[in-house]
């Protein structure tokens, strides 16, 4: 039979290209408008396609014309459940925010940080490329910090760089905004605006919110204590860059339904491991936990007491005892598991960086953590996406082994070890156990035998036929980001091999890495699709 050389898409049922459409972003949908007329009219007859506008892509060009022309040819007057994210808008100003909702109200979701705005709450519904790809370009904390609310801000050493001002709103526009969407607001982000305790009374009426991120506000605990006993049906909450105390930590450890908790804890006279752990324990939804900030140094208590639902006092041999209905045998008895188990987890200490020289930086604080807590992730929390660990001290190569064998679908893993401290050789963070790898970030932590990354070994299994030879010889196939410092095995003919196989790989960092010869000041981060050859990073 012939093959059909003509089948093209536009010959589909409207039905089935609207069901296409719908998984596609605001930017593709721009560009499938230029295709034919066809698709124009389907794109812009569809209501629920402009429902959701994300202008944060286009927040360095997005003027308030553009986006009152947007939303008049887009919105229509009648709709309801608008969705708006101007994050990093910067020229988006206070005024046109209020002339905005003077025709346009009912919002479900509102989202205007200070930065582009990425973040792992809905990447398993909405993962996109593009987006994700414009953030790491364009954030400027990601682009010097690594990400987003990594590190207390400091200064910058570099005198010729200077950061641009964050974007602020007046809050009597956020307040406006908000006040027309009490009763549909269920998605509210406002990172690094400066709020005004007013704002957070108008913040507390949304009783409906589901996601609330207040992180950088400034906001007392006076004022957060305004906003937490009223917003019950919480799930996901950002409270980064903010001072907490024990009874703001009391108050969240009463949201029973938070499946997402971010907070900073840089005031160790207040909190202790101990607060924290008891707040964690009446958090039994909860899947991703990060912690910054941190100055209380010891967090085995925060993990194997506030995280942990079965105790654990040594290395696992294998992970069979794990059993498919969350069950786990401990002494010969069958204990049912009593919370989720995480997919998230990020732990990182208060970094005060300051000149050491020239192109160098000290790091004063640290986090400890022991061998106990990497064996009690691996038997209460197998199914980890996402593992960071930033200057963590206390523990040993064999406990982190130990850890990534039994984490088969972790996605990204950072690891950052304290300055002074020694650490043997990573063995297992190979493709065999970690197949699933998308990001990488290593400083100060070697691996045994870096050719590992792309060639495995024909006799670590049986391989049906040569096509599966071939799969397995590509090593980490997802690979998307790769950030190596102090890393002297990691050598030029790696970084080629990688980037020959790993398709997918877009951002790249490497300071003083083996015999690649970077120095600090061109340490930045770099697209691998526009560089061709290493020796042009």
């Amino acid at each position: 039979m012939e093959k059909d050389n003509n089948l093209k898409l536009d010959i589909l049922p409207t039905e089935i290209i609207l069901a296409i459409f719908k998984y596609l972003s605001i930017i593709d949908k721009c560009q499938l408008c230029q295709v034919c007329k066809r698709f124009r009219l389907i794109i812009y007859n569809n209501i629920e396609f402009w429902k959701y506008l994300d202008l944060s892509p286009f927040g360095e060009y997005l003027s308030n014309q553009n986006l009152f022309i947007i939303a008049k040819t887009r919105w229509k007057s009648d709709m309801e459940g608008h969705k708006l994210d101007l994050s990093g808008c910067q020229l988006i100003t206070s005024h046109a925010l209020e002339k905005l909702v003077e025709t346009h109200s009912s919002f479900q979701e509102i989202h205007l940080n200070a930065e582009p705005r990425y973040d792992n709450w809905r990447s398993e519904l909405e993962y996109d490329d593009w987006i994700k790809r414009q953030y790491y370009k364009k954030c400027p904390t990601f682009s010097k910090n690594g990400r987003p609310g990594l590190y207390q801000k400091w200064k910058i050493i570099k005198s010729s760089y200077k950061l641009s001002p964050l974007w602020q709103i007046s809050n009597k526009s956020i307040q406006t905004v908000i006040e027309g969407s009490f009763k549909t607001l269920k998605y509210l982000s406002l990172g690094n605006q400066s709020l005004h305790r007013e704002t957070a009374i108008i913040i507390s009426n949304c009783s409906h919110l589901i996601q609330l991120d207040l992180s950088g506000t400034n906001l007392d605990n006076a004022s957060l204590q305004d906003i937490l006993p009223r917003v019950i049906h919480l799930e996901f909450l950002k409270l980064l860059d903010l001072e907490l105390s024990p009874m703001t930590l009391m108050m969240i450890s009463l949201k029973k339904n938070l499946r997402q908790l971010h907070i900073s804890v840089n005031n160790k006279s207040n909190i202790s491991a101990k607060t924290i752990a008891d707040m964690l324990k009446n958090l039994k939804k909860l899947q991703d936990f990060r912690m910054n900030q941190t100055m209380i140094g010891e967090v085995d208590r925060v993990i194997i007491e506030g995280l942990s639902w079965i105790f654990c006092d040594g290395p696992i041999d294998n992970l069979t005892t794990i059993l498919e209905n969350n069950k786990i045998k401990n002494g010969g008895k069958i204990i049912e598991q009593n919370r989720t188990s995480l997919r998230h987890l990020d732990l990182s200490p208060k970094l005060d960086i300051y000149p050491r020289g020239q192109s160098s930086t000290q790091i004063e604080h640290y986090i400890t953590i022991s061998n106990s807590s990497l064996w009690s992730l691996a038997v209460n929390h197998p199914f980890l996406i996402s593992l960071r660990l930033v200057n963590a001290y206390a523990i040993s190569a064999e406990g982190i082994d130990g850890l990534l064998s039994s984490l088969q679908c972790l996605e990204i893993f950072e690891l950052r070890r304290w300055r002074g401290t020694e650490l043997d050789p990573l063995q297992k963070l190979t493709p065999t156990f970690c197949p699933k790898l998308r990001e990488i970030v290593l400083h100060g932590i070697e691996v045994t035998d870096f050719d590992e990354w792309i060639i495995q070994s024909e006799e670590s299994g049986e391989y049906q036929d040569d096509k599966d030879l071939m799969i397995r010889n590509r090593g980490f196939q997802d690979l998307e980001i790769l950030d190596l410092l102090d890393v002297s095995t990691f050598f030029e003919k790696h970084y080629d091999n990688i980037r020959k196989n790993c398709v997918k790989l877009c951002k790249v960092r490497l300071v003083r890495v083996g015999d690649i010869n970077f120095r600090d000041e061109e340490s930045e981060w770099k697209d691998t699709v526009f560089n061709k050859k290493i020796n042009s990073i």
